[in-house]
């Protein structure tokens, strides 16, 4: 009788398999109101399209998905306050992205939807500033605030540098023409927002 070691009731190893992956480009698009936004998509993706969506125009980018992102500058109403939102995974038609929108816009807040109001959108770095001032503008800076931050390095130079922060915030709406003044609280703010003198950033 044949005896057979473990080595031969092994299977043969599978052979790797190489997958080349898939070649991209980039496509110089209106997003976010730039002159030339460039995006990148698959090279067998179908080029980025301009199309309006409740008198809101908009850019539809079909490629790791499909999103859609806007083609006016901040401050402009929009379905995301950041000017971006992906709609779908996988491959969807540019009718079938307008119809998920116009579902997102219609849906009740209580289902992740806008209750048929649009948002303003501003650059992340707007939102950033926008909820630095609405958590720590009111803050009573004589009392504790920062907890184990403070021991390491003092709450003083903390305020010290979140000043800085805001006041390089202000400077860059400056320079990007964005008034402060017309951005207001985020979402969701309560209380009195104050207003912010412009010679900060002088």
């Amino acid at each position: 009788m044949m005896q057979l070691s473990l080595l031969d009731l092994m299977e043969p190893p599978v052979e790797a398999v190489e997958i080349a992956p898939r070649q991209r480009r980039t496509v110089a698009t209106r997003a976010y109101g730039e002159d030339a936004h460039l995006v990148t998509i698959y090279e067998d993706s179908p080029d980025p399209v301009e199309v309006e969506i409740r008198g809101i125009p908009a850019l539809i980018v079909t490629a790791f998905g499909a999103s859609t992102y806007t083609v006016q500058k901040p401050g402009t109403l929009f379905w995301s306050s950041t000017g971006f939102r992906s709609m779908a995974r996988g491959d969807a038609s540019v009718d079938r992205v307008i119809q998920l929108v116009e579902q997102h816009i219609d849906a009740p807040k209580a289902k992740m939807g806008l209750g048929g109001k649009l948002e303003r959108w501003w650059p992340g770095y707007v939102r950033q500033w926008q909820f630095a001032e609405a958590t720590c503008g009111r803050a009573d800076r004589s009392k504790p605030y920062w907890g184990w931050c403070a021991r390491e390095v003092g709450q003083a130079a903390i305020w010290a540098d979140h000043d800085a922060r805001q006041s390089a915030a202000i400077a860059q709406m400056l320079a990007d023409g964005i008034d402060p003044n017309d951005v207001g609280p985020p979402p969701g703010f309560k209380g009195k927002w104050p207003r912010f003198s412009t010679e900060i950033a002088a």
